[in-house]
């Protein structure tokens, strides 16, 4: 099956982690103690997904040399007296993270978060610091999404992140902390987390030989229209949890992945693997 390979590829195969990535991302979509309403299907017409469109936010620059996507968000793009942040989180889901969930290269290689600082203000930090809404996603991302997180990158960074950090780091994994890297305004540090590739994947206006910036933001619209795309949001809207049949101790399960593969809350039998001397 397509759909469970995904969560196979990203926990390496251990069938225990892609389990619960699995419950976790079933339980985020539509349980109560999940965001059940950032996956309600967007309106056409609605003017939230229309400016999202034009927006340099969750632009795909392509994958470097390792096969590892990059992301990239310019913060000050996000304009909080447009539009609420939530209409936000909701068009980038939709709009970017489902339409990549299918490529198995974030799965099995990776992607690289590029967070560009440029022109932020104290407005555009404002929406973050929401301890509750950070946990929301910070939950689908670490825990629910079937993707490795191989960096996060910020550039053009001011004394604004530093306090940003605070908030974000009790939160984050240790091993995503650790992955965690800061470049200012230095752009061959952000060459050099870009990875090998930088130059073909980064615009012009971030020092690259990839297309104009303004082409990538309306790769989105394409993307997000093309019939594939649309196919997959159908079959991912479909996605329920009755929770009246899952065991007690699973009740709307949401967990963190980095656990013991025996982890007594592991929903139904567990299995085993043993290599056969064939030879």
């Amino acid at each position: 099956d397509t759909f469970l390979l995904r969560f196979l590829r990203t926990a390496k195969f251990d069938q225990s982690r892609a389990q619960q990535l699995v419950d976790n991302f079933c339980t985020v979509r539509s349980s109560p103690r999940g965001s059940p309403e950032w996956f309600e299907p967007l309106r056409p017409d609605l003017p939230a997904l229309e400016h999202y469109f034009t927006l340099p936010l969750g632009v795909l620059l392509g994958f470097n040399d390792d096969g590892e996507a990059v992301l990239y968000f310019l913060l000050s793009a996000y304009e909080p007296d447009v539009f609420p942040f939530e209409d936000f989180i909701r068009c980038m889901i939709r709009s970017s993270a489902e339409r990549l969930l299918s490529d198995q290269r974030l799965q099995i290689n990776g992607v690289r978060m590029l967070v560009d600082y440029r022109g932020a203000g104290q407005r555009h930090y404002r929406p973050w610091e929401d301890p509750k809404l950070l946990v929301r996603v910070l939950r689908l991302w670490q825990d629910a999404l079937p993707m490795r997180n191989k960096a996060i990158i910020h550039y053009n960074e001011s004394h604004m992140v530093d306090l940003l950090m605070k908030i974000f780091l009790p939160f984050l994994k240790e091993k995503v902390r650790r992955r965690i890297i800061r470049c200012g305004a230095n752009s061959s540090k952000l060459k050099q987390a870009v990875g090998p590739g930088a130059d073909r994947l980064l615009p012009p206006e971030l020092g690259g030989q990839n297309r104009p910036m303004a082409e990538l933001i309306a790769d989105k619209a394409r993307q997000y229209n093309s019939e594939s795309a649309k196919q997959e949001r159908r079959r991912l809207d479909q996605i329920r949890v009755d929770e009246a049949l899952r065991p007690a101790a699973t009740k709307n399960y949401l967990k963190s992945t980095e656990i013991d593969s025996t982890d007594s809350t592991s929903m139904g039998l567990t299995g085993t693997f043993t290599k056969l001397d064939v030879s």
